[in-house]
Parts: C-alpha cells; sequence; structure tokens
C-alpha cells in the first residue's frame, strides 16, 4: 500500500507539472484541464492509501512525505530532462 501511495504521488506531481504553461507541450493528447484535476484526484488518493496503510495520525505524516517526494522528483525529472 505504501508503494501505491508512492506511485499515486509521483503521478499526481506529473500530471500537475504537465498541466503548467512551461511543460504543457511535453505531452500531447490529454487537455491541460484534465490534466489539473487528476492531479488533485490522485493526491487525495496518496492520502487515502497512506492512511490504510499507516493510519490517521502517521497517515497524515507519511503522505505529506510522499507527496513531497513526488514534488521533488517530478522537479528534476521535469527540468533536468530536455523538452
Amino acid at each position: 500500500m505504501i508503494l501505491l501511495a508512492l506511485l499515486l504521488a509521483l503521478t499526481a506531481f506529473a500530471l500537475l507539472a504537465l498541466a503548467s504553461d512551461r511543460h504543457r507541450n511535453r505531452w500531447q493528447g490529454i487537455d491541460p484541464r484534465w490534466r489539473r484535476r487528476g492531479g488533485w484526484t490522485l493526491i487525495v488518493a496518496t492520502f487515502v492509501a497512506a492512511f490504510a496503510a499507516w493510519g490517521p495520525v502517521y497517515g497524515a505524516i507519511g503522505g505529506t512525505g510522499l507527496l513531497m517526494l513526488g514534488a521533488g522528483a517530478s522537479f528534476l525529472a521535469l527540468n533536468l530532462t530536455r523538452p
């Protein structure tokens, strides 16, 4: 369940980054509005998976940590690769 939460966080921030003006043209196919909605939905799903894995107290802390990891990985992947 923790691995699922990590994959959801990585995908959520990748979708949110690909919805931004700077990285919008990297992936054609889905409207940026749907990428943004999908990203926010996956952020909620990350917390749901983290709560299921760790419980409500540690799930909130772990979910936030996984979201930070997903944001950092997405930032590095999109900014250090060529467009």
